[in-house]
């Protein structure tokens, strides 16, 4: 099966709702609290990974990046610029 998300796509995160067991939300904030992590950050780890092993994602692409400290990537076009 050929990867259908290649190395050359333009990556952003996106907001979208699903609807989980509210069991499930509950591991997940635990499990993120014991791995001192976001909920959001394990989730989509965990997703990146079986899409991973699916072959639906480039075994190649790494996850995005951390995002806390603001948008870094702006931050190095501004100093790219100044160079």
């Amino acid at each position: 099966m050929i990867a259908v998300f290649e190395l050359d796509m333009d990556r952003v995160r996106k907001t979208r709702t699903f609807r989980l067991d509210e069991i499930v939300i509950n591991g997940l904030n635990e499990l993120a609290k014991r791995k001192n992590s976001s909920a959001n950050r394990l989730l989509e780890n965990f997703l990146f990974e079986i899409l991973k092993n699916e072959e639906i994602i480039n075994n190649e692409i790494e996850p995005l990046g951390e995002t806390r400290g603001g948008d870094q990537k702006s931050d190095k076009l501004k100093e790219d610029k100044d160079d």
